[in-house]
């Protein structure tokens, strides 16, 4: 046996080096893995309160860094007629905010900042509330020019209506995004067509993201 090893010797130190080297490159797979999936960015776009027109929405900020949002973009009809409108601010014109003894209505842009906007910093494990289905369709609906069109893409039912945040995430370069498809049934009934929130924080995501933010500065 000790004659054999010290014919093989050089083999075996080959082996040993080759089998060595795969360990250390499964380690540093597993922490480079760890280090993108902690350095990722992750918003997560939920549905509330019920599935009627009445159902809210939520934005949450999952990743380990905070993220700033500067765009919140809803796309309400189907693939044929598709009305988008940019509703980041509160409507002036509209949307009203309370005083704290619930008596006299006043313009939201007297209100808070967090009130009013949905723009600014959004720290790690924090969301923040979009509004209500009803009210962001009737904002689409009186901001567009085809209102004619965009009223009868919604009210023929079985609409879908989709948010897109577009943010800026820590040190990262350019702009990154989240989208999340609703679908509305022919009873008004409001589901998420699918089960996660789609991350927009490839290469080509990101360019399409930033043309986006372009299209609605």
């Amino acid at each position: 046996m000790g004659s054999w090893i010290e014919q093989h010797a050089t083999l075996l130190q080959i082996g040993v080096s080759i089998a060595t080297l795969m360990v250390w490159i499964f380690y540093a797979q597993l922490l480079f893995q760890n280090y993108r999936r902690a350095r990722r960015p992750k918003i997560v776009i939920n549905q509330m309160l019920g599935h009627s027109q009445k159902a809210r929405f939520l934005i949450s900020n999952m990743s380990q860094e905070a993220i700033h949002i500067d765009k919140v973009i809803v796309c309400v009809g189907n693939d044929e007629d598709k009305f988008c409108q940019q509703v980041t601010d509160a409507d002036p014109e509209q949307d009203l905010a309370f005083d704290e003894n619930r008596t006299s209505p006043r313009s939201a842009l007297s209100a808070h900042l967090n009130e009013v906007t949905v723009q600014g910093p959004l720290e790690s494990g924090k969301c923040i509330e979009l509004g209500a289905l009803q009210n962001l369709i009737r904002r689409i609906r009186n901001k567009t020019d085809d209102k004619d069109r965009c009223g009868q893409a919604i009210d023929e039912g079985e609409c879908r209506i989709e948010i897109i945040v577009i943010a800026v995430y820590s040190s990262e370069k350019g702009v990154i995004g989240a989208g999340r498809v609703f679908a509305c049934d022919a009873d008004g009934n409001l589901h998420p067509e699918e089960v996660q929130t789609t991350q927009y924080a490839g290469f080509f995501a990101r360019k399409r993201m930033a043309r986006l933010h372009e299209q609605y500065v």
